[in-house]
């Protein structure tokens, strides 16, 4: 069973020196916050920036470059799941930056119990 990203996810780059928090905006609520969907990828509405791009610093002779996510959308989401009409994020989505890093959920904001048998 997949668990849903939801507000306060953390978030990190494969390319960026820290994680970052998310932002999910909008109404649908689930467990502990807002779900969020594949478009929940806005930069700076989102997600913050993971501080130092190494790409870039790489691509600038090492001068401290700031990370701006250029993203799309996540994927693959979970197309059973809709949140807003889209399809929903698990702590599998991931997103491809167009600087050549891979963003990945490090926590999905809630934590899924099972229960003992």
């Amino acid at each position: 069973m997949a668990t849903l990203v939801v507000t306060e996810a953390l978030v990190q780059c494969a390319v960026g020196a820290t994680p970052s928090a998310m932002t999910i905006i909008g109404n649908i609520i689930a467990g502990e916050g807002m779900i969020g969907n594949i478009s929940s990828a806005i930069p700076f509405v989102n997600i913050e920036g993971f501080s130092v791009c190494s790409i870039l610093a790489a691509a600038t002779f090492g001068a401290k470059t700031e990370c701006v996510p250029a993203i799309e959308s996540w994927i693959p989401g979970v197309p059973t799941v809709l949140a807003g009409e889209e399809a929903a994020l698990d702590q599998t989505s991931m997103l491809v930056c167009d600087e050549g890093g891979v963003i990945t959920i490090e926590f999905p904001g809630q934590i899924q119990i099972n229960a003992a048998a």
